[in-house]
């Protein structure tokens, strides 16, 4: 007997539903229900930021003045940092390049002089690169800023500032946002979101266009590609006109482009600016020579390059479940069966399972997570068994990417292994931060260039990410080094999924069986100015199902229902109810 569903409304998701709410968009959401805490958004102010006009240094000022003073120019609103090179010795202005990083400090003590040394002590900050991408949390070795001055002109002035753009915090919030420059990764047939900020405006469409253009951030070198020449700049401005299309005029050294790499380029472009939501298509020259558009048509939909999105094409909603260690499949408006495929039959011992994004294959942990077998989801004459891939180990939920490379965790008391299989044969990834650690779960991103793992650390979980390092032939050649995505905050993580191409979705258990908290954080990292949703619900709450897929409901899992947080649907379940509840991937 398969288990059915019902869908009722519950009501214990509403703060939470609220705040996801204000991420996709929707509106005329509950506002009631049993919820313990809830909290929103880190983002700042959604109303225009005040601007703020420099002050430049005063006749006499003291040593102390001059650095504070250089500090609060930089603060300037609309940025411009003419003012503050004024408080700089004449060499030191010349070379200084704050747009080489920025310093973002959450505090400050007051500014001090010793010994002839000016030095601002700050209590914690983040650093973003040249390119607005997140590099985390500041050592504290690097919190004390240190200033020599010298006497040019009769004036105090600072011979030594850092190449950084330093501001606070508070002042970030309200007038930076995160956006994402799409770039292919190496095979061009998926599209990869790097996350940047950029500053507020009626200028975002400049301001991502000049992203995509300067090339992929430090961090994604070897990790994306991008189809857009270098070499080539946008001059002034992208405007947009009343009917929404954006005129793109590039000027620069560019080789010709051939229609191959004008449509991918022109997917990098569509994707990107998708996001300023005064477009809606666009228009490129290049040289004052127009770049023909697929189809002969004169502008191009910022919709049209759907095929290329970051959660690989289809954008299946389809839900599987595990059952009474059968596999199932489903929807929220259909109940859900068991496929017609070996991993469906009773007597399968599925334990966890992950399906392939095109819904063909699964891969089943069974034996009590002692083994790993890969089967068709439904029924096939060419592949009637399923293969085994993993044997007497201690194993994870495995995870796909959109390539078909299938991850899995091998929980050891030495230290966690990370097993890749990619069509050909199983071998071992080294992945920093996640190999040899207590890593508990793992999740890799759809578009196969991020994993993320739940490890453990003095009793306490953190989620630790890696960037993927493949070739253009598909082959993973390494990890790069690990970040942290979400801190330790000392209670049991249970579960991880992939909620869109640059968001986490975080199960803790607060009081396990009784409490469960839901965060949603960036996969970067990032904690300054990034919409955070966070929120305690009553229930035992077995696992979240979440996808990238856009408009994908994300669900919280329990062994009865399952419960749309955004639109508070629950869906009963039968008798027999489920284990776990996932979409593909």
């Amino acid at each position: 007997m398969s288990p059915r569903s019902r869908r009722t409304t519950a009501g214990v998701f509403a703060p939470l539903a609220v705040a996801l709410a204000v991420l996709c968009g929707c509106t005329a959401l509950p506002t009631s229900g049993p919820v313990v805490q809830s909290r929103g958004t880190d983002h700042g102010d959604s109303h225009r930021a005040s601007d703020i006009d420099a002050r430049p240094p005063l006749d006499g000022a003291s040593r102390v003045e001059v650095v504070a003073g250089f500090l609060d120019a930089m603060t300037a609103w609309p940025v411009q940092t003419s003012v503050a090179k004024q408080y700089l010795t004449d060499e030191a202005a010349a070379g200084w390049n704050p747009r080489q990083e920025t310093l973002i400090y959450s505090d400050s003590l007051p500014v001090r002089e010793s010994s002839g040394t000016v030095s601002v002590q700050l209590t914690a900050a983040d650093r973003l690169d040249a390119a607005g991408a997140w590099r985390g949390a500041v050592g504290s070795e690097e919190l004390t800023l240190d200033f020599q001055v010298s006497v040019e002109d009769g004036e105090y002035r600072i011979v030594d500032p850092p190449d950084a753009l330093v501001v606070p915090a508070s002042w970030f919030r309200q007038r930076y946002h995160q956006v994402s420059l799409y770039y292919f990764d190496q095979m061009a047939q998926i599209l990869v979101p790097e996350p940047v900020f950029v500053p507020e405006g009626d200028q975002l469409a400049t301001s991502l266009v000049s992203g995509l253009l300067a090339g992929p951030p430090p961090l994604a070198q070897g990790v994306v590609r991008s189809f857009v020449p270098s070499g080539l700049s946008i001059g002034l401005s992208v405007p947009v006109d009343e009917a929404g299309v954006a005129d793109i005029s590039l000027a620069g050294e560019a080789q010709s482009v051939t229609a191959e790499q004008a449509e991918l380029m022109l997917a990098q472009l569509a994707w990107t600016l998708r996001q300023d939501p005064s477009v809606t298509a666009l228009r490129v020259t290049l040289d004052g020579s127009a770049l023909p558009l697929p189809g002969g048509v004169s502008q191009y939909s910022v919709d049209a390059a759907a095929a290329y999105g970051p959660a690989g094409p289809g954008g299946s909603k389809s839900l599987y479940a595990v059952s009474q260690g059968r596999l199932l499949a489903g929807s929220r408006d259909t109940d859900l069966d068991p496929v017609t495929g070996v991993l469906g039959d009773e007597g399968a011992g599925v334990v966890a399972v992950a399906v392939s994004p095109d819904n063909e294959q699964a891969a089943a942990v069974d034996r009590g997570g002692r083994r790993v077998r890969l089967a068709t989801v439904d029924e096939s004459t060419s592949q009637p068994a399923a293969q085994v891939l993993l044997d007497g180990g201690d194993y994870a939920r495995p995870s796909w990417d959109n390539a078909g490379r299938l991850w899995v965790l091998e929980r050891r008391p030495g230290g966690a292994v990370v097993w890749l299989y990619d069509g050909e044969g199983v071998r071992t990834v080294q992945v920093p931060g996640i190999t040899g650690t207590r890593a508990r779960e793992l999740a890799v991103s759809r578009d196969g260039t991020r994993l993320v793992a739940v490890v453990r650390t003095a009793e306490v979980d953190a989620v630790v990410g890696a960037r993927l390092l493949v070739g253009g032939r598909g082959q993973v050649r390494r990890a790069g080094r690990p970040f942290v995505v979400r801190a330790p905050e000392g209670s049991k993580i249970t579960d991880l999924a992939w909620a869109g191409p640059t968001r986490v979705a975080v199960l803790t258990a607060t009081a396990p069986g009784r409490l469960y908290e839901v965060d949603v954080v960036a996969a970067d990292g990032a904690t300054v100015g990034v919409d955070v949703v966070s929120t305690i619900v009553n229930g035992e709450v077995l696992g979240l199902a979440a996808s990238p897929v856009e408009d994908a409901p994300m669900y919280a899992v329990y062994a009865d229902r399952f419960v749309d947080i955004v639109r508070q649907e629950s869906h009963d379940i039968g008798p027999d109810g489920i284990s776990q509840l996932d979409y593909a991937g």
